[in-house]
């Protein structure tokens, strides 16, 4: 029994690498939730439960970016204690992963996350457990549990990741490069997404000891906070569901191209005193003061107005109401 206590003597880090390092990490951990919860709260609707669910999550999560502050034998049973929120934190951001993602789903594949969520929830309270007994050097049980965190926490991420990718293409007609011009949250959230799976990779590498370095106690390791805050990003810069906010965008530039094609026609009306006018450029026939989106011939575009589509209005932003119909310098 001595010798156990000896080999699984856990304490704070005490060289300045591993306080630094673990300082830090809970430091940015801690501050991001902050600023998160800050704009979440701000921007939340009265009577949306994923609105509050999202909260929860950052507020949970932040308990356990504090235990840098104390030490023994209250750093043991603190660390263990906040570890019950954060990992709550994690198998909440499951359940906003699928209220999120639920109007993309059929409805077999919504009630099959779902059900794996709940299934995997008595592997978490066995690692709270492990949790516990290895921080008051009872049993390094934790040493084993704590590799498998990421399948049972992660899997559900990262299908939301890929089936939210694959509506964009196949159900909303969007280019990825032409929905983040048009909604630069959108970029955020691809990018917040795909960091988020970087620093999943690089915690699986660093528990399973396949990279390894100073500072970095069994169970301890930095990499799984910048996972944490970049996920929990992706929940608050799209509050509601992704389909909501995808319709609103498709519903926003259908009502703006419906707009400009309205200002262009009442202009040429007020302007030349007939509803249209007929020009010939390069031996195509266009109307004038709209843009062209459907073909091209000779390398320059032509116009089909019974054939606009929503494709075409992202690019309404690359022509000027009144100003002929020539290709766009943007690349």
């Amino acid at each position: 029994m001595e010798l156990a206590k000896r080999v699984l003597h856990v304490e704070k880090p005490s060289d300045p690498a591993g306080a630094i390092i673990e300082a830090w990490a809970q430091g940015y951990m801690v501050g991001s939730l902050i600023i998160m919860a800050c704009v979440a709260f701000a921007n939340m609707r009265r009577g949306v439960l994923l609105h509050k669910l999202i909260l929860i999550e950052l507020v949970f999560g932040m308990f356990h970016g504090t235990f840098i502050f104390t030490n023994a034998p209250v750093y043991n049973w603190y660390l263990s204690v906040t570890a019950i929120f954060l990992n709550t934190s994690w198998s909440l951001h499951n359940v906003i992963a699928w209220i999120k993602n639920k109007p993309l789903l059929p409805r077999w594949a919504s009630i099959f996350y779902i059900t794996t969520v709940i299934l995997v929830q008595p592997y978490w309270i066995l690692e709270i457990v492990a949790n516990f007994l290895y921080f008051s050097n009872t049993s390094n049980l934790f040493v084993y549990t704590r590799p498998y965190e990421a399948l049972f926490r992660d899997p559900w991420w990262i299908f939301t990741i890929a089936n939210l990718l694959w509506n964009i293409k196949t159900r909303y007609d969007f280019g990825f490069l032409e929905l983040m011009r048009v909604s630069p949250r959108f970029g955020i959230l691809f990018g917040a997404m795909m960091l988020s799976i970087c620093f999943i990779l690089v915690d699986i590498l660093a528990v399973t000891h396949v990279i390894s370095g100073s500072g970095l106690p069994d169970g301890i390791n930095p990499f799984w906070k910048p996972a944490f805050v970049f996920k929990c990003l992706t929940d608050t810069i799209i509050l509601d569901d992704f389909k909501t906010a995808l319709d609103r965008l498709k519903q926003h530039r259908l009502a703006r191209l419906g707009s400009l094609a309205s200002d262009n026609i009442r202009g040429q009306f007020d302007k030349q005193g007939k509803e249209k006018k007929e020009d010939v450029a390069d031996g195509n026939t266009f109307l004038t003061g709209f843009p062209m989106v459907v073909t091209k011939t000779n390398s320059k575009k032509t116009f089909d107005p019974d054939n606009m589509d929503l494709e075409a209005a992202l690019h309404m932003d690359d022509f000027e109401p009144g100003v002929s119909p020539t290709r766009s310098g943007r690349g």
